[in-house]
C-alpha cells in the first residue's frame, strides 16, 4: 500500500488496468495535482496519454514533462510524435497537430521526456514547428524529395 496516496489513471486508459483498487482514481479533464502542476491528456501514444505542466519550472518560463507523448530528439531543438516508438509507427498529421494544439495552451520553455531527452529552450515553439513538419511529411508535401 502507498499510505492512501491516490493512483491517478487517465479515464481513457482505465481499461488497461488488470485490477481495481480503492486508491485508483480516474480523471478526464485537466487536473491540478499540486499548486502550479497540472496533468493534461493530449492523447496520441494512447488515448489517455498524459503530460504534466509545471508552471514555475525553468525559472518561471514553464516546463512540460512529456513522457513518451512528445519525444525530444537528439538535436534538442525538435521533437517527434509516434504511436509506437519500438515499432516505428507514426501518428497521423491530424493527431500530431491536435497534440501540439493541446499542449500549446500552456506556457513552457523547456521539455523533458521519459528517456532523458530535453529541449532546453524554446520547447513550445519546437513542438509547434515539429508538429507542422510531421504533418507536412505525412501529407506527402515532400514526396518529391524522396
Amino acid at each position: 500500500r502507498l499510505g492512501g496516496v491516490p493512483i491517478l489513471v487517465a479515464q481513457d486508459d482505465a481499461d488497461w488496468l488488470a485490477r481495481t483498487d480503492p486508491a485508483v482514481q480516474t480523471w478526464k479533464t485537466d487536473l491540478q495535482i499540486l499548486p502550479g502542476i497540472t496533468l493534461t491528456q493530449p492523447g496520441g501514444h494512447f488515448p489517455g496519454s498524459t503530460v504534466a505542466h509545471w508552471a514555475a519550472g525553468a525559472q518561471g518560463r514553464g516546463v512540460l514533462l512529456s513522457g513518451d507523448t512528445i519525444f525530444a530528439n537528439p538535436d534538442r531543438t525538435s521533437v517527434s510524435f509516434m504511436r509506437s516508438y519500438p515499432n516505428r509507427i507514426p501518428l497521423s498529421g491530424t493527431v500530431v497537430q491536435r497534440i501540439a494544439d493541446h499542449v500549446s495552451r500552456f506556457e513552457f520553455d523547456r521539455l523533458y521526456n521519459n528517456f532523458r531527452g530535453t529541449v532546453a529552450v524554446g520547447a513550445r515553439a519546437a513542438v509547434r514547428r515539429s508538429a507542422e513538419r510531421h504533418a507536412a511529411w505525412a501529407r506527402g508535401d515532400f514526396d518529391h524529395l524522396t
